[in-house]
């Protein structure tokens, strides 16, 4: 087995030197995810296989009009060389992604094995690629690392570009990143007079997005007519139509306001989408078994909720985004100038570290880099006297505070 593995890795090598040679740097298709043991659903249901293509003309010579599939020693897959960018296979056309430039094979009697390791193999006019899989984990897909023969387990992503781990393979079109990263994360559709209808819209990536590329479908005019350019990294943002109200109505300023002609919700039954262009990004509907009026409710859960500007964990976009980063703390009760303070810190983006006094005054600041994975020393003695400091951790808009004591 390993034998052929070999002669399949050699192959690719060779294929990668004349995708190289020609205008695209990757231009064979490729394994980038495998989905083999869903927990809340079958197997049959919920597995998947997932393949990243490039245009036919993009293949190097010989092209093809067809690519193969085998699992192991079973009998080969063939399909006719779809378009778009993804290929995903599955047991049920029903189960097929919906999103745009996707395309859907059928795995047939293949299943993929959830208790062992497998290999895999793939075809495609000059282009071979292979994938020997570790045993897979329950309810998580295995990613390909890069360019790499390693595989990582995470959330399973059918169809999806995955922005880290395949990061550097294919920059696809951003509009497949806006789809999961700018979600609904909070709808007043029947609020009680004189307070104005509100959405609540949450970027859930470490990114900042130009508003200059968003509107509600249907409505007229970019979000970049309310005056603002852009939408900070983990910023949520409350539209209305009447903002000077709706800040008096709630009373405080922290929460950040848009004020944007996005017309009458109705009460009753109704729907509100953000589009990029044409394609639409996310989308949310209800009706009156919703929530019932005048709460507001949170897409994801449909629960009544009425917190605006602040995204809670059920939040749809930190579902979806989950927290830019994780951290440890060595200790959170101190002795000064005795006990060191140690942070550890896991991020794909680089985080921002402030120690803070008592009254939230900054004394320390320190830029942790991206994937560092690494313990980093907190200054505390040097900084702070007896009492209750705070250690700030923030990406963009996300911040965690931590209360430390430090004692004599």
């Amino acid at each position: 087995m390993l034998s052929v593995r070999h002669s399949w890795c050699c192959a690719f090598a060779v294929c990668m030197v004349l995708a190289r040679c020609g205008t695209l740097a990757y231009a064979c298709p490729k394994f980038v995810e495998f989905f083999a043991d869903p927990v809340d659903v079958s197997d049959q249901e919920g597995e998947f296989v997932e393949i990243r293509l490039q245009p036919l003309d993009d293949v190097p010579e010989p092209h093809a009009d067809s690519l193969v599939v085998q699992f192991e020693e079973k009998a080969p897959l063939q399909f006719a060389y779809p378009g778009g960018s993804r290929l995903v296979l599955v047991h049920d056309s029903l189960q097929c992604p919906p999103v745009e430039g996707v395309s859907c094979g059928m795995l047939g009697a293949v299943s993929l094995p959830n208790s062992r390791e497998s290999v895999w193999r793939l075809s495609a006019g000059a282009c071979l690629d292979s994938a020997l899989l570790p045993k897979p984990k329950p309810g998580k897909s295995l990613q390909r690392v890069k360019e790499t023969d390693e595989w990582t387990v995470s959330e399973p992503t059918p169809g999806e570009f995955n922005s880290f781990d395949e990061l550097g393979i294919v920059a696809e079109p951003a509009v497949h990143d806006s789809l999961l990263l700018l979600v609904f994360s909070e709808i007043h559709h029947c609020p009680s007079e004189p307070e104005p209808e509100w959405v609540e819209v949450y970027n859930a990536s470490a990114q900042s997005l130009s508003m200059r590329d968003f509107s509600f479908c249907g409505k007229k005019g970019a979000w970049s007519e309310s005056g603002r350019d852009s939408v900070a990294p983990f910023e949520t943002l409350v539209f209305t139509r009447d903002s000077a109200l709706l800040r008096e109505y709630l009373g405080f300023r922290d929460v950040r306001l848009v004020q944007y002609p996005m017309g009458y919700l109705n009460n009753t039954a109704g729907s509100i989408s953000i589009c990029r262009g044409e394609f639409v990004v996310d989308s949310v509907s209800w009706d009156k078994n919703t929530v019932k009026c005048p709460a507001g409710f949170n897409p994801m859960t449909g629960r009544s909720e009425n917190t605006p500007g602040f995204q809670g964990h059920s939040k749809k976009g930190a579902s979806r985004g989950e927290t830019p980063f994780s951290y440890k703390i060595s200790s959170r009760v101190l002795r000064l100038r005795k006990t060191p303070l140690r942070v550890y810190v896991e991020s794909e983006s680089s985080v921002s570290l402030r120690l803070l006094d008592s009254a939230g005054r900054p004394q320390w600041k320190f830029e942790v880099p991206s994937q560092s994975n690494a313990w980093w020393n907190v200054p505390l003695g040097s900084v702070t006297r007896v009492g209750v400091v705070y250690l700030s951790l923030s990406v963009g808009r996300y911040e965690q505070l931590v209360g430390i004591l430090v004692r004599p």
